[in-house]
């Protein structure tokens, strides 16, 4: 009786060979730039409030280096618009160092 492949490899000693696939993923939410950007794990993105009660909520994206992206929620505006621009101005920071800082200059 022939063995099947995966018999065959665990036979030999051999884990099977996970295979990239050429074509991108897609992203899983509306925001592909943002999702990116975590997946490589070279920075992080940290939404919450400052300890200065005038800003209030905030979205800052950095790497290990620099703070690419640091946005102050707008009175009014939702959670998903926050992200939206986030989304927006992540991308020409990582792209081209255009950094946005509406936090040290507001």
């Amino acid at each position: 009786m022939a063995r099947s492949t995966a018999a065959r490899r665990k036979a030999a000693g051999r884990k099977p060979r996970r295979t990239s696939s050429a074509a991108k993923v897609k992203a899983s939410t509306p925001w592909p730039t943002i999702e990116e950007f975590l997946d490589t794990e070279e920075g992080s993105i940290t939404l919450g409030a400052v300890n200065h009660s005038s800003l209030g909520y905030t979205a800052v994206a950095s790497d290990e280096h620099d703070m690419l992206v640091a946005l102050v929620r707008n009175r009014g505006e939702t959670l998903h618009q926050l992200l939206d621009r986030l989304e927006r101005a992540l991308g020409p920071a990582i792209e081209d160092q255009v950094y946005v800082d509406e936090i040290n200059n507001p």
